[in-house]
């Protein structure tokens, strides 16, 4: 399975987005959601936003498939937060350390650069739940918002 997560900033307003698709190995979006309300309001930095991404959307899947799954994200500095040796000690150490237990577990789950090309909808979910201060869930794929970029992102794979 591939998750693929985003976050989303905005430093005037101070509010942040996420988004997630959930999808089998071919491609097919199984599941997608985006979310912009609660803590989100109060999103302090683009990283904040990324991590939090990241931690929804690990936690999301987990609870989805039982499948080893592929995390893929197109922020290379919080693939390395999560991905480093020893004790992160920035402000954003409590995500970290959140993804770290959910990661703890005995499931597969490993964690890939993308290209931002590659992370359309997720980004596009993101962007859309910070804008509209929306949180939305689609359990069965049902999401009419995402179909265009479901074609372009398998071109660029």
């Amino acid at each position: 399975m591939k998750l693929n997560v985003d976050g989303s900033f905005d430093a005037t307003s101070g509010t942040g987005g996420l988004g997630a698709v959930l999808r089998n190995s071919l491609g097919s979006v199984i599941l997608s959601f985006f979310s912009a309300c609660g803590f989100m309001e109060r999103c302090s930095s683009p990283l904040e936003a990324e991590l939090l991404a990241r931690k929804e959307g690990i936690n999301l899947a987990l609870q989805w498939t039982l499948l080893p799954l592929i995390m893929e994200s197109d922020c290379l500095v919080a693939i390395n937060m999560i991905q480093s040796p020893g004790r992160e000690m920035s402000q954003l150490a409590y995500l970290v350390r959140d993804i770290e237990e959910l990661l703890a577990d005995d499931r597969v789950v490993s964690i890939q650069k993308v290209q931002r090309c590659q992370n359309n909808i997720s980004h596009f979910l993101a962007n859309r739940g910070r804008t509209n201060f929306l949180s939305e869930f689609w359990p069965d794929g049902s999401c009419n918002l995402i179909s265009q970029f479901v074609n372009e992102e398998a071109l660029n794979e």
